[in-house]
């Protein structure tokens, strides 16, 4: 009986985590910089640094960088995501049910991945 208790413990604490967050986790941290001296960079319109910054993308949101200059056009590109083949392991835990479509799906969105980490932004002056 004590077994059994054990294994249906393990099992469910390993069907509340879905493979992606728990390998990959549910956000990523993501620099950006531009190439023109003092521009201002956004984040979903908040401000994150002059230059350069650093930031934390969680993969159930969406999120747009932009880089703004005095004198220049403003420029704003989306972060894009993929499928993250690591929530496939799901499927071998409890056949993706609850750890693929609930946890990593719904959850945490942990079964996306930004596509960069790293992103170079610049607004468009005129020469």
């Amino acid at each position: 009986m004590k077994k059994i208790l054990i294994s249906t413990i393990l099992t469910a604490n390993i069907a509340l985590s879905g493979c992606a967050s728990m390998f990959n986790g549910s956000s990523q941290q993501v620099s950006i910089r531009s190439n023109i001296d003092n521009a201002e960079l956004y984040v979903n319109e908040q401000y994150i640094g002059k230059g350069n910054g650093i930031t934390t993308f969680k993969k159930k949101q969406n999120y747009t960088i932009t880089a703004r200059k005095d004198g220049c056009d403003a420029v704003t590109i989306p972060a894009s995501k993929s499928f993250d083949a690591t929530t496939l392991l799901g499927i071998f835990i409890d056949f993706g049910i609850i750890s693929i479509l609930v946890i990593d799906g719904v959850g945490t969105g942990a079964w996306q991945q930004f596509d960069q980490t790293s992103y170079v932004v610049d607004p468009r002056c005129r020469a």
